[in-house]
């Protein structure tokens, strides 16, 4: 099981979670400060963040995945860096990039797979000076190739909903779209 989950840092939760909604994402979790939206394909996760702080405004790479042990070993046995660790909400996998870029994968037993007719997608965009190198470690992860980009970049699909797109960047860094759909089930 994989699921695109990336997090979204803001100092306006209730003003960021309002759009979401207005484009069609369900809050499936609310607890104030943390909020997980779903699109039907891959999840958004909201955290509330300072205003003014570095993280405002800022998302990071995140996934689910059912089981973060047989995770670690299998991305480990693929050849990603990954680990256990422990995390506000418990035991979460941290996999590590060839450039030290991290990122984690929570656990989760919402195991549903998305709805052939869904409309939206979570598309989490991994800039990166070295665009092979994340392309191999979303495959890794157990994330499918979709589509080759330019520049060396690429388009992952995730089992359980979601995409992610790699494209070559200065620096790494994720940005968070919300595709619709077109009729190959797939981001342009």
């Amino acid at each position: 099981m994989l699921r695109v989950r990336p997090i979204h840092f803001t100092s306006r939760i209730d003003e960021f979670s309002a759009d979401l909604q207005a484009q069609g994402l369900l809050c499936v979790e609310n607890h104030g400060n943390w909020r997980v939206f779903d699109s039907g394909s891959g999840k958004v996760g909201v955290h509330a963040a300072e205003a003014g702080s570095p993280e405002d405004g800022t998302t990071n790479l995140g996934f689910e995945v059912r089981d973060c042990e047989i995770f670690v070993r299998r991305t480990l046995a693929d050849g990603t860096a990954a680990k256990l660790v422990d995390s506000r909400h418990g035991s979460t996998a941290r996999v590590t990039a060839p450039d030290g870029f991290t990122f984690l994968a929570d656990p989760s037993t919402d195991l549903r797979l998305p709805a052939e007719d869904t409309p939206l997608a979570v598309t989490a965009t991994w800039r990166t000076p070295d665009p092979a190198a994340a392309n191999k470690v979303l495959a890794d992860i157990g994330a499918r190739l979709v589509a080759e980009r330019p520049g060396g970049g690429a388009l992952f699909r995730a089992k359980n909903g979601g995409f992610v797109a790699t494209a070559a960047g200065a620096v790494s860094g994720v940005d968070l779209e919300i595709t619709r759909l077109s009729g190959s089930a797939a981001p342009q």
